[in-house]
């Protein structure tokens, strides 16, 4: 995906802890304003079951750059038209994976969703994402393969997730140092799930061998 191949805000500082809140308010409430039903339980008269079957749909980030939802969270995270060549398409694809999400659970965060149900699970038997996926899911840079892997992801884990969570990692993704922290963030996470890793505190951040 050649048009595609930059959207890394390198030059972005990285998201002090009130923005990234922020953000991740922003997407919930991007994600809720498309859903059927409100978190209360009562119908959203705003819900766009179309919008959401297209982004679930997409193979592409490409192919739902016209669509009207994406442009409505890139406007509420307030990314400007000057640097839409390097957002748009991380938004596109935050807005597909999202949509795959059917239930918002803050206690579900990605990484934790997606690692071993019990810290004695040695094999990650129990884990949702296998060691080998995990590795491609951070391997991966090319718009359209985060675009697979994070799809993936959800589908392994769903159908609930914390959905600002995984919003803001996606964002974060292609940014040269906030991708960076992300995904060690997460391959600690993953191996951690249910406990602490021996030693983390000598070496925080970088998963059991």
């Amino acid at each position: 995906m050649t048009e595609a191949s930059g959207p890394a805000p390198s030059e972005v500082r990285d998201v002090p802890p009130a923005e990234r809140d922020q953000r991740r308010r922003i997407v919930r409430h991007w994600w809720q304003s498309l859903q059927p039903l409100r978190a209360d339980g009562t119908p959203n008269p705003s819900a766009d079951r179309g919008a959401l079957a297209r982004l679930r749909r997409a193979a592409t980030p490409l192919d739902i750059l016209d669509e009207e939802a994406v442009f409505d969270l890139h406007r509420r995270l307030r990314f400007g038209r000057g640097k839409s060549d390097r957002t748009l398409v991380t938004v596109a694809i935050t807005a597909s994976v999202l949509a795959r999400v059917r239930e918002h659970d803050p206690q579900r965060k990605p990484a934790r969703a997606a690692g071993r149900e019990r810290f004695a699970d040695a094999e990650l038997e129990t884990a949702a994402l296998s060691p080998g996926r995990l590795r491609r899911l951070l391997a991966a840079r090319d718009p359209d393969e985060v675009h697979r892997q994070m799809r993936r992801l959800v589908d392994l884990c769903g159908p609930a997730l914390d959905v600002g969570a995984l919003g803001v990692l996606i964002l974060d993704w292609f940014d040269d140092d906030r991708g960076r922290k992300a995904r060690t963030r997460f391959a600690y996470d993953y191996y951690a799930a249910s406990g602490s890793l021996p030693g983390a505190g000598d070496n925080p951040g970088m998963p059991a061998s």
